[in-house]
């Protein structure tokens, strides 16, 4: 967690610079918000949530917010029209939007575990609860259940080809977690590099 508390400081303050010394959302999100990092686009999102005192509710909500209704690129293709640029701007909004809630819960997760939660309990922790809907995309995992899968191989480092050195086996992790064997041996397929 401390990994994770380091990147999302450092790039809130990266965002915060780049607002105060521009008070432009745009530029912000061209300079300082990482595409391919949601704890970036989390902090991203806090921080437009605390200049507006504001939850954001959806795409349309941010922005009004933030006034980026036009980006003149998205995924390395440029913008041909006005209303291309508008789709650019929802499809890149509504992505990072995603991504913060997508990092609340993967952080929701982690927290449990180094917390000493359980198996049963990481199920208890919804998506919902922090604003996604039943299945996503973009991401390593899609669903609740691929996300724990997803947070326990980080967690326990189940993905390291060299983990028998430094992270106990996966039936002690099985134990720990009070898990079905199983579960952990999923995890270990579906996310093993």
């Amino acid at each position: 967690m401390e990994h994770k508390d380091r990147i999302y400081q450092s790039d809130l303050g990266e965002i915060k610079k780049v607002y105060q010394d521009t008070k432009d959302w745009a530029e912000v999100l061209s300079r300082a918000v990482h595409s391919d990092c949601d704890i970036s686009q989390e902090a991203f999102i806090d921080y437009v949530e605390e200049v507006y005192k504001t939850k954001v509710k959806d795409v349309k909500h941010l922005q009004k917010l933030t006034g980026i209704t036009h980006l003149s690129g998205s995924d390395g293709k440029e913008a041909k029209t006005e209303a291309e640029a508008q789709r650019f701007a929802i499809k890149e909004l509504e992505e990072i939007i995603l991504a913060c809630k997508y990092s609340k819960y993967s952080t929701a997760l982690r927290d449990a575990i180094e917390s000493g939660a359980k198996y049963k309990d990481l199920l208890a922790i919804k998506p919902a609860d922090y604003g996604l809907p039943e299945k996503w995309s973009g991401h390593a995992s899609t669903d609740q259940y691929s996300t724990v899968l997803f947070v326990i191989s980080t967690q326990f480092l189940i993905y390291e080809p060299q983990r028998h050195r430094i992270a106990p086996d996966l039936r002690s992790i099985a134990d720990e977690l009070e898990a079905p064997y199983s579960v952990i041996l999923e995890a270990k397929i579906m996310y093993d590099i």
